[in-house]
């Protein structure tokens, strides 16, 4: 999925789009996009994937992540940035207490191991 998708739904989530007469706005929030979508691609980025992190450039780069960080995680985090950079704390706590328990379904296991001590008497 593009970047300017994940944008404009999480405007759309916010409230914050041109169908309400504040072009300005959606100006301004467009303006800084690309550093809000790259905080959250990168915090996704390391708990989904292995190697380098590549911000992306503009709005038209495609986001490489797993699909299930690709839905509502991405589209909450974005949100909650974005509403930060705003100064509206109330949609800004809402999206991020749903971004960090969304974030935390993304935490997998994949091998466990007995870690108790085991004492040499």
């Amino acid at each position: 999925m593009k970047a300017n998708e994940l944008l404009n739904s999480a405007l759309k989530m916010l409230g914050y789009t041109n169908a309400d007469g504040n072009a300005e706005l959606t100006g301004r929030i467009r303006n800084s996009a690309i550093v809000a979508v790259n905080l959250v691609y990168g915090d996704l980025w390391r708990m989904c994937n292995t190697g380098e992190f590549e911000p992306i450039e503009s709005l038209d780069y495609e986001i490489k992540l797993p699909q299930k960080a690709m839905g509502d995680v991405f589209l909450y985090g974005l949100a909650m940035h974005i509403a930060r950079s705003e100064n509206d704390g109330d949609q800004q706590q809402y999206f991020a207490a749903l971004y960090n328990a969304k974030r935390a379904g993304l935490t997998t296991y994949d091998t466990v191991r007995n870690a108790l001590p085991h004492p040499d008497c």
